[in-house]
């Protein structure tokens, strides 16, 4: 479902290259879930916008679902991007909207039709147990129902 293959990314700073990302292969097959840890300044954040083709490896492959990301672009990219999803550390609920309106919310965006997302939304709330939580703000969740938000948004 994912791998990549000897993944290299550098940048060119003021004071020379920047190697943020040096030789880093992995595989994650479907239903394997992963966690990128690491100190600050590790390159956990450059190698999560390498797996989403936010940013081109300077070396290497990345294969997302049978397709290179590292090789295409433009609305191809677009388009393979809307099957990839990532959970941020910090949720980015959309502190006006309600739990269900933030979980609706990349529905609306790729287009599907109001029925049709009401049913997913509903059951999401199921899957990451918020049931009777849908009208809540983020503001009325604890830390760990706001990153379940974040999970049925990202599913």
């Amino acid at each position: 479902m994912i791998t990549l293959k000897n993944i290299i990314k550098k940048y060119t700073t003021k004071s020379g290259p920047l190697t943020a990302v040096d030789q880093v292969s992995l595989t994650i097959k479907k239903d394997e879930i992963f966690g990128i840890i690491g100190y600050s300044g590790a390159g956990k954040s450059t190698l999560i916008r390498l797996l989403n083709g936010l940013e081109q490896p300077t070396d290497g492959e990345v294969i997302v679902n049978d397709l290179k990301f590292s090789h295409i672009k433009g609305k191809e990219l677009r388009m393979a991007r809307q099957k990839v999803s990532m959970i941020f550390q910090h949720f980015n609920l959309l502190w006006s909207r309600t739990v269900e309106e933030n979980i609706a919310f990349p529905l609306e965006i790729a287009g599907v039709p109001k029925a049709q997302r009401e049913a997913r939304v509903n059951e999401l709330i199921q899957l990451v147990g918020l049931e009777g939580r849908g009208q809540a703000y983020p503001s009325q969740l604890s830390g760990g129902q706001k990153q379940r938000v974040g999970i049925a948004r990202a599913t």
